[in-house]
Parts: structure tokens; sequence; C-alpha cells
């Protein structure tokens, strides 16, 4: 398919002491706000956003980045796209489209676009996944992924899933944040299709709700089509919607037959997410998004910190081991005992750990959990720096405790 960019945006003599740094959440003075939202929200005979509800919608809820499917618009000539840009979001928006499609899908952002394409869909003709690298104030550029999987099949979808996670594997830095949302016609939430896509994203609960706390976001409102999935990475951002005196902690789906009062997101109408052939929702979450990474306090070797991580979220630690050294011993513990929480520990040499890459991981239910690095261990015990990551299964509170040769200096 053809593709179309617009652009307009302590002394090592210790060997007890041990420095680390560790990732806490950057204060709001250095953030930038960011709103995303997934919207399939067409109406009318054509599939297209001309009769207007969809539009308004989008005026009402401002999002910064919209992972949009069935982007059709007047004669879907640039001057009308640009055009509709221009008076729905405002003239610093820019987007990518796929330009030979019959219902494409696209991303608009108040951020200019780096790069932007599609890859192939396996399952569909008339659409692929469109995509586009952002750069967002910082240093971290934000890779969004617009989808809209076919209704045919649990097993379709799957497939369309494992298409996807090949391509963010193979093109998406680990550096980068990742955000993937549109359509997916899934009809629960233990489709294979979520289970398949959480490789690459988070797509466990908590889920965005309506103000009955509904999740699901067909018209009928029986079933979770539409979604807006981060990576651990921008997870760890995440913070509640706020519109009005409304508050959705972990993210909105907005159905205009619900939401009260209208007065916070005009010019919505009240049947507006009843339109004619209006068969979606739209999902939208915020994020605070740190424009640098800042460092925090070292550590001391049998000094214990306590921390908190979100579920789906990182806190990532170093800690350089002075040669000589013949043992270090790494012990994770539940702060409190809320069986609820689940912080699972991470260890890998030379390099923040992942889901994906480590040296080191117990695989024990809960928060109590210990690494131990010595001579048998693969890899060995080694000086120099070892890196740590603790993520939020379920999240909670935990104390973290690396000692040293049993803390003997």
């Amino acid at each position: 398919m053809v593709c179309s960019l617009i652009q307009r945006v302590s002394p090592v003599w210790l060997l007890a002491v041990i420095s680390v740094w560790v990732a806490i959440s950057p204060p709001t003075a250095a953030q930038t706000t960011l709103r995303i939202m997934a919207a399939n929200t067409t109406s009318g005979n054509f599939q297209s956003y001309d009769p207007g509800e969809g539009t308004r919608i989008f005026q009402g809820l401002t999002p910064d980045i919209v992972l949009i499917q069935e982007f059709n618009i007047g004669d879907n000539s640039e001057n009308d796209i640009e055009a509709w840009i221009d008076t729905t979001f405002g003239e610093e928006f820019v987007y990518y489209r796929e330009y030979d499609a019959q219902i494409p899908n696209g991303i608009i952002s108040r951020y200019p676009i780096l790069e932007s394409g599609e890859w192939d869909d396996p399952a569909v003709s008339n659409r692929d996944f469109a995509w586009a690298k952002l750069d967002l104030p910082g240093e971290q550029d934000l890779w969004a992924i617009s989808v809209h999987f076919l209704t045919r099949s649990d097993n379709t979808r799957n497939i369309q899933a494992n298409a996807l996670v090949e391509f963010v594997q193979a093109h998406v830095p680990d550096q980068d944040l990742l955000v993937i949302g549109g359509d997916l016609n899934t009809r629960n939430i233990t489709e294979s299709a979520l289970q398949t896509l959480g490789n690459v994203v988070n797509t466990r609960p908590p889920y965005p709700i309506d103000q009955d706390g509904d999740i699901d976001t067909n018209a009928s409102r029986s079933r979770p089509y539409d979604w807006v999935f981060a990576d651990i990475d921008l997870q760890e951002y995440e913070v509640p919607v706020e519109i009005g005196e409304n508050t959705f902690s972990h993210g909105l789906v907005f159905d205009s037959r619900v939401y009260s009062p209208l007065s916070d997101v005009e010019p919505i109408r009240r049947n507006d997410s009843d339109a004619s052939n209006m068969q979606h929702m739209a999902v939208i979450k915020d994020f605070f998004i740190p424009k640098q990474r800042l460092g925090s306090s070292p550590l001391r070797s049998c000094r214990t910190i306590t921390e908190n991580v979100s579920n789906g979220g990182w806190r990532q630690y170093y800690f350089d081991i002075p040669s000589g050294t013949t043992q270090v011993e790494i012990q994770l513990m539940a702060a409190n005992e809320d069986h609820r929480s689940d912080v699972d520990l991470y260890v890998r040499q030379q390099a923040e750990p992942s889901l994906s890459s480590y040296d080191f991981r117990p695989w024990l239910n809960g928060s109590n959990e210990t690494v131990i690095l010595n001579d048998p261990t693969r890899p060995e015990l080694s000086s120099g720096r070892w890196y740590i990551g603790t993520y939020g299964y379920l999240g909670g509170e935990y104390s973290l405790t690396a000692l040293v040769d049993n803390c003997e200096a």
C-alpha cells in the first residue's frame, strides 16, 4: 500500500559499599502530559467521519495522539484531510494515513512524526498495521501503532497479533516507548490475541472503564472491542484520566450516553455515541512522560530500601561490585502482608533487565524472592556493574537489600 505522511512537530576500599542508581518517577516539573486515544468512531453509511459525531468526540476529549481506524474524510484528498485535522485538532497536529486502503488505519499526533509506514496484516487486504515514530520532548521516542483486527474469529485475530508482535520485535528498539491501540474486535478479555500482544505490551487489568464501571466498547456495550495498550516503559508513566471533577484511574471508555456532565466535553452531544452505524466507543489513557531520565540517591550494602512499583511497571537499579567480592545476595521482600501484591525480581549483568532479557529470575509467587551471585552461578559473580529490576506483576510495596559478603567488611 502507498503511504502518506504529512509533517507540519563512595569509596572503593570498603567492600560492603555498593553504588546503586534507583529509577524513580520523575517530578511533574519535567514532564509532558500525553493523552492517547483509540478511535473507530465513524458513523453514517460510508465508514467515515463526515457526519460529525466522531469529530465532536475528538474535539471534546482533546487527545494528543489518536490511533484511528476507518480514516476516511471527504474525498480522502490531502486537502480534505488536512482541513479536517486543522479544524478538529489544531494546525500543529500531523498525521500518517494509509492511502490506498478501503478503511485505512492512521496516527494523528501533536508531536512530529520522525518515521512512519505500515506493516502487512496477513489476514485482511483492505488495511494494514499503521505505525509512526513520534518525537516526544525528552530522551525517548514513542512508536504508535494503529490496528484494526478482523471480526472473523479468535484464531484469525491471534494470527494478526502474532504478526504484529513479530514486526514490533524486529523494528522497535527496546529503549523507545510503545503504544498499540485500536479496534481489536476482541469478544472477551481472555482472547488469545490479547495474550499474544502481552509479549510486547501490557494487556492485563485493570482496564479503562466508563462512569458505570463498564469496560466494554462496542455499541451495545457487551464486548471489549477497543484498546490502548502501553509497553512496560510507557505503562510506568500512566496517570489517571481527569476530566472536570471526574477521575478514571486506569483510563476512560467514553460513551456520550453515559458520561456526565457533558459540559466537561463540549461540543459532544448526548446521542453522539449512538449515531447511526457508530459501532465503537472511544478509549483514552493519560501519561506523564519525563523529559529526561533522573538519577537518585546511592545505597549502602545491608541498608534496606523500601519502594513501590505499579502493576506492569518497573524500577531499575544498578550496583558496582568491588573486586575480591565472593558473594552477593539480593533480597526482595514484601513490605507488608498484602496478599494482593506481587513484585518480581530480575538480575542482569551489563544491561537493565526486561521481561525477555535477564540472567536471574526466581519465578516465585508473591514478592519474597532472592538471588545469590557467587562463583558457581552462571553467569558467575564478577566485579563490575550488575543491574537489578523489580517488575510489578500485580504491583505493590516491597523492600530490597543487597548483601555483599554477608555484610562483613
